[in-house]
């Protein structure tokens, strides 16, 4: 109580504008017509993007506009106070408690090399949070086993050789036989997921759905 109390002083003193019209926002960072302009739920077709091992998925906003300028803040720049912004985005673009029957929420994971020069992972920052928020169980269960070159830059050729044997599960006892929500900041291809879901299969997930918070072109 405490602390809502503060937060909401304080946003009463220094009142926040919403990053993409500069109006005054509420206290989650985001004016409502933007987030009505911006929330665009939709289901990915797995089956057409060849997506074998993933039973599904979903992106909540397009990879554009404020969004791509605040994710690539995070990652480039190491803005970490943009995650509370970009995940209330979940919260606004998903049913309460539509994925009340997960057991695991698992982040694609960044190479330590990556995780080191960042110091964090813009996923876990986003999505963490909202997993608390919806009372999911949050595991950290993979682990990227080699670097691998940004996706963004590939071919799709070049992109399943680049995600080809580059996971692996860290705690199969926590996997087996579970219900897996696999996330990640940003969808394009979906090779990445695909693969990261093969691996958590292959360690006796029944099923991997997957969320990411923006979809971009393929």
């Amino acid at each position: 109580m405490v602390k809502d109390w503060l937060e909401a002083l304080l946003a009463l003193i220094f009142p926040r504008r919403c990053p993409s019209c500069r109006q005054w926002a509420d206290h989650h960072g985001w004016c409502q017509a933007c987030l009505g302009r911006l929330v665009r739920p939709t289901q990915v077709a797995v089956a057409i993007h060849n997506l074998v091992y993933l039973d599904g998925c979903q992106t909540v906003v397009g990879y554009s506009g404020p969004v791509r300028r605040l994710i690539r803040d995070m990652k480039f720049r190491r803005v970490t106070r943009h995650a509370g912004r970009l995940s209330r985005l979940l919260d606004y673009g998903l049913v309460p408690d539509c994925y009340a029957g997960v057991d695991r929420v698992v982040p694609v994971p960044l190479h330590r090399q990556r995780l080191a020069e960042r110091g964090f992972n813009q996923t876990a920052l986003i999505f963490q949070p909202w997993a608390a928020r919806q009372r999911l169980s949050w595991l950290e269960a993979l682990a990227r086993t080699r670097a691998t070159a940004p996706q963004w830059q590939l071919t799709l050729k070049e992109r399943r050789k680049n995600s080809q044997g580059a996971f692996a599960v860290t705690r199969p006892d926590l996997i087996k036989g579970k219900r897996i929500l696999l996330v990640d900041d940003i969808f394009t291809s979906g090779i990445t997921m695909n693969e990261c879901a093969r691996v958590l299969k292959q360690a006796g997930a029944v099923k991997v759905q997957g969320l990411a918070l923006a979809g971009g072109a393929r």
